[in-house]
């Protein structure tokens, strides 16, 4: 785990958003390459452009985490729902992921939030259910060529 000197928790800026895209990819590159198709991985591009940072960056929160002046994690919520939360793949496994959730969660119960909702990707629901997440349906979502990306719909309650 990592001390909190070493560490940054603060809301995004415009200026972030090249370090968050690159987090970003970088992330699904080394996490989700090899394992989802060619579609998948177009939908995950598309899925993360600028705009769409942009927008959540606008219509909700999104914070980053900086270790040493670097952005390493980020996080966003729009009203009750979370997306978007990432880890480089050299910093997961330090409690950063939850630090992330924890202040999404935080954000969303200061706006009376009472349930956050999320979709998981097989490979992070573990991770959501240790923080209190409990899966209440699956889904798809349909990308090109008649492909799908399989999800678990996941919620808390705040307290």
């Amino acid at each position: 785990m990592l001390s909190k000197e070493q560490i940054l928790i603060r809301e995004f800026k415009l200026a972030d958003l090249e370090s968050v895209k690159e987090l970003i990819n970088r992330t699904i590159d080394a996490c989700y390459n090899g394992y989802y198709c060619n579609e998948v991985m177009d939908y995950f591009d598309m899925y993360n452009w600028d705009g769409n940072i942009l927008k959540v960056a606008r219509d909700g929160y999104i914070v980053v985490v900086e270790k040493q002046g670097k952005i390493v994690g980020t996080g966003s919520i729009i009203g009750e729902v979370v997306s978007r939360v990432f880890v480089d793949p050299a910093c997961q496994k330090q409690g950063l992921g939850k630090m992330i959730m924890n202040k999404l969660e935080r954000q969303a119960a200061a706006n009376g939030v009472k349930i956050v909702r999320l979709r998981a990707l097989a490979n992070a629901k573990k991770f959501y259910e240790s923080l209190g997440y409990v899966t209440v349906d699956k889904g798809l979502v349909a990308v090109d060529n008649s492909r799908h990306l399989e999800y678990y719909q996941m919620e808390k309650k705040l307290k």
